[in-house]
């Protein structure tokens, strides 16, 4: 073939490429254009409100595998639906809204593609339908209504260079790919935790009362004992109740803050289905109360084995097995790391076990083993709540003895032998009989009191007028008297009632307490006796203390430090230190070993200080024995300070490096 030839096909298949290039390529979109979708809706109008079920599938890229959750409202609420697990209550609202807001309403700025085969540049590949493991792969998000038909369903894909917030998207049905404006989509994931109240105790840390550490273990199937060590909190102080802390120790205030904390942040991780006998059982306040045979209770221990804790008798105070009255035994869960009770004000505690390292499925994001289960519950504690101080009620007020001895009974009536009969002291029946009181009148033989004492007698009354002044002084004194009985009596009577309706207020107000508390109880115990709960490993450490992880040694209050001292020093100089005399030769390891030397022979060998500044000391100070006299902490070199401040008097230092050389000191005031 020729030159001309060649050339001739080159531009040929040139041509056919340029065709090509021109046939395939994407049109450029004119707005006006018709059959432009630029600010069209994404979706047909929709109400949000009458979304029921959200499904998101994505892909988890660290296991390369195809994750995806369903929420859907149900009877009984949102239920969170996932793959192999049982269903468990979603705190779905907000996100329903947060979806409902994302998918509601989207505009198509652009299309970006027709074909599938850009799917994968776009990154708008289908989840659901995509190897895990290929690139290009999105997140499918739906809203469903109560049919389960899709209000909207769109594949979210790779943001778009340069504009923020912006994504590509498209539906799973058709191929088109569409830029639009989309906000918080990494809110929206299939991640269990992101669709759950995670503080599922719900404990406020301001309102713990006590903590409770009983820290047994099960060891070769029996429990090993620990001493309760109970912490009592309040008005921010902590205090050890029940053992004794020695002079030396202190509780370590920033731990046990760390501990209150972490009750306030304990989040759950995941869950699982604990057995229904343990699930009815503790909503009715007992643990194993619905256990009617051998074989349910062996598959419910088999549970609690597996997580980490097992059934065992319940003990009396002589040791021995408790049982129900109908004599099935009572059984408790114990746990293999021990429990803590954290007390609250209002009366409620909480009673939390802590089992086995908890590892999920492969597929799960809590499958390394940093998390632990946690078996929970509350009860009703009234020793937490603050008992009535009932006032001391006081006793009638009686009759006065005088008006008792005046009373007089019915007579008894008497046989002809003397004696009483039948209507005597037994009565008819011979049961005791009350006698019959008489009226208050004047006590007998009342004598008027005497005048008061005068200088000049009065002259005697005429016989009348003594007569009425009697009459009237028995008369008056005697209701005086019974008038003033009668007002003591009502008094007595009414502070009675008023006690007695005071302390009744008490009881009432304290019982109200005591069944707000059981009702707080048994609102926890619906959500709590259902499931085995998984927490971090992290918290567990903060939450599960040992007395040795509270309690430290006392710190030593720091000796306030004097503003001066006084001390003699022995410099030890070397060639080219600060102001060393020119005739010193030695070098610098020479004379610390020189100091140390010289230190060995004041402190070993007992010399004076005094004479061995005078002999060997380089400074000033050596023909006064080397003394400097009193000085500030600032005045000298700072090494120097710290050495002479720490010592105590007639102390010797050890070898003290300043750039002057090296110094033995010696305090002396």
């Amino acid at each position: 073939m020729n030159e001309n030839s060649k050339t001739i096909i080159f531009i040929a298949v040139a041509a056919a490429c340029v065709a090509l290039a021109f046939i395939t390529a994407p049109e450029a979109r004119d707005p006006s254009a018709q059959g432009s979708k630029m600010g069209q809706a994404l979706f047909e109008s929709f109400d949000p409100r009458s979304a029921t079920g959200i499904e998101i599938v994505e892909i988890d890229e660290t296991n390369l595998i195809s994750k995806s959750i369903e929420v859907s409202q149900t009877e009984k609420g949102w239920l969170i639906k996932r793959p192999g697990k049982v269903d468990y209550p979603a705190n779905a609202d907000n996100q329903v809204k947060n979806v409902s807001s994302l998918l509601f309403d989207l505009r198509i700025i652009d299309q970006a593609a027709e074909g599938a085969g850009e799917h994968a540049n776009f990154g708008v590949l289908d989840p659901s339908k995509a190897n895990p493991s290929d690139a290009g792969i999105g997140k499918m998000i739906a809203l469903k209504n109560n049919t389960g038909a899709n209000l909207a369903q769109l594949i979210i894909g790779n943001e778009v260079d340069g504009l923020n917030n912006t994504r590509f998207v498209r539906k799973p049905e058709e191929n088109a790919v569409y830029r639009v404006e989309l906000e918080n989509v990494n809110d929206v994931t299939t991640k269990f935790v992101d669709w759950v109240e995670q503080d599922f105790l719900d404990i406020d840390k301001w309102n713990i009362k006590q903590v409770t550490f009983d820290n047994y273990e099960i060891k070769d199937g029996k429990i090993a004992p620990s001493a309760k060590q109970i912490l009592d909190y309040d008005n921010s102080e902590w205090k050890l109740l029940g053992s004794t802390l020695s002079g030396d120790e202190e509780l370590d205030k920033e731990k046990l803050d760390e501990m209150k904390d972490a009750f306030d942040d304990l989040e759950i991780i995941d869950v699982e289905r604990k057995p229904e006998i343990l699930i009815s059982s503790l909503r009715k306040g007992s643990e194993f109360v619905d256990a009617n045979n051998i074989q349910e209770l062996q598959s419910s221990a088999n549970s609690l084995i597996q997580k980490g804790f097992r059934p065992v008798n319940e003990l009396g105070k002589d040791g021995k097995p408790l049982a129900y009255p109908n004599g099935k035994p009572k059984l408790k869960v114990v746990s293999q790391k021990g429990e803590v009770l954290v007390g609250m004000k209002d009366g409620v505690e909480y009673v939390l076990r802590f089992g086995e390292t908890y590892r999920g499925s492969e597929d799960d994001e809590n499958s390394t083993g940093d998390s632990r289960y946690i078996y929970a519950y509350a009860r009703v504690n009234e020793s937490l709540l603050d008992q009535p101080v009932l006032d001391p009620v006081p006793t009638p007020l009686a009759l006065p003895q005088a008006d008792l001895n005046s009373s007089t009974a019915s007579p008894a009536v008497e046989d002809s032998n003397g004696s009483q009969g039948d209507t005597g002291d037994q009565g008819e029946e011979g049961q005791p009989s009350i006698p019959s009181i008489a009226p208050p009148g004047p006590p007998p033989n009342f004598t008027p009191p005497s005048p008061p004492p005068s200088l000049t007698p009065p002259p005697p009354p005429t016989p009348e007028v003594v007569n009425l002044q009697e009459s009237n002084v028995t008369s008056t004194d005697a209701n005086d008297g019974e008038d003033n009985f009668a007002k003591k009596k009502a008094d007595r009577d009414a502070e009675i009632a008023r006690i007695k309706a005071s302390n009744s207020q008490k009881q009432t107000e304290y019982q109200g307490k005591v069944s707000k508390a059981q009702t707080r109880v048994n609102e926890l115990n619906e959500n709590l006796a259902g499931w085995y709960y998984v927490i971090s490993n992290e918290v567990y450490e903060k939450i599960r203390l040992d007395r040795a992880d509270f309690v430290k040694a006392k710190e030593k209050e720091e000796e306030e430090k004097p503003e001066e001292v006084q001390a003699s020093h022995i410099l030890i100089s070397y060639q080219g230190a600060d102001r060393a005399d020119a005739d010193i030769s030695r070098s610098k390891d020479e004379a610390k070993a020189e100091a140390e030397r010289i230190r060995g022979l004041i402190v070993d060998d007992g010399q004076d200080f005094a004479e061995m500044a005078k002999e060997h000391s380089d400074g000033p100070s050596s023909t006064k024995g080397g003394d400097l006299g009193k000085f500030k902490f600032e005045v000298m070199a700072k090494p120097f300070s710290e050495a002479a401040f720490a010592l105590g008097i007639d102390e010797v230092s050890g070898v003290v490096e300043t750039g002057f050389g090296f110094h033995v000191i010696k305090r002396t005031e």
